[in-house]
């Protein structure tokens, strides 16, 4: 006893749907399946499904690219941040700054300690907490560092912090086009076996050859018991 499979994928979905509006138009009218309006409406489902399908892949390519982006700019603002911390460190052990100065920006003054910096949010963290320290030092008077400055990082610290904002907004838009798929992908399955049960009801009665035929144009595939073989058609 076979039953049939329904397809996995968006293109196979397409693949399917399309057949079967294409064998429909090229039937003569006693052999239809479909009524006129369901052939109507089965084109305007399959022209929603293809744009929906283009717009779903593309969101995917721009979340790929911000994630790219997100993760070319994580690291450089992870390593100006890191290359600040240790020039204002060694600038204290060369007596060029003071160690009193140090807490400004976040250490202890007898055991400062390089952060870690392997999140998003120690990034986020230790980018404000220097920005703020060098301008409250260099405000009372004190010799602004350099190699890097301060306004280098502070650059590569807001390109990160707006990737972080732009990738937030690209998975969201993802995700709300994923959970519109969800019920596309739905009502695609339902006519897709509404159209292949009523061919399968049409020719249940004729020669297997004939059967074989109908359910290639339809496109129609089944899953076998196990020992029997799988009819995949192409």
């Amino acid at each position: 006893m076979s039953i049939k499979k329904l397809p996995e994928t968006d293109e196979e979905r397409i693949d399917a749907l399309r057949a079967a509006l294409e064998q429909e138009e090229s039937n003569e009218a006693w052999d239809k399946i479909l009524s006129i309006m369901e052939v109507q409406e089965l084109r305007l489902f399959i022209s929603s499904y293809e744009g929906a399908n283009f717009i779903l892949n593309q969101a995917i390519i721009d979340r790929n690219k911000a994630v790219n982006q997100y993760n070319e700019l994580s690291k450089n603002a992870q390593l100006y941040i890191s290359h600040f911390i240790q020039v204002l460190f060694l600038t204290v052990i060369r007596n060029e700054i003071r160690a009193e100065s140090l807490p400004l920006y976040g250490f202890q003054e007898n055991n400062p300690v390089i952060p870690d910096l392997s999140t998003e949010e120690d990034i986020m963290n230790w980018g404000e907490k220097l920005m703020r320290g060098e301008t409250e030092r260099t405000y009372h008077g004190g010799i602004p560092l350099y190699n890097p400055a301060i306004a280098k990082v502070k650059v590569h610290y807001e390109l990160f912090k707006e990737s972080i904002y732009s990738l937030a907004i690209y998975e969201k838009n993802l995700v709300r086009l994923q959970n519109n798929m969800k019920d596309i992908r739905q009502k695609a399955d339902e006519l897709i076996w509404d159209i292949w049960t009523k061919v399968e009801e049409r020719y249940s009665g004729t020669a297997p050859d004939e059967q074989n035929l109908r359910f290639k144009a339809y496109k129609i595939q089944f899953l076998y018991k196990k020992g029997e073989q799988l009819n995949v058609f192409d």
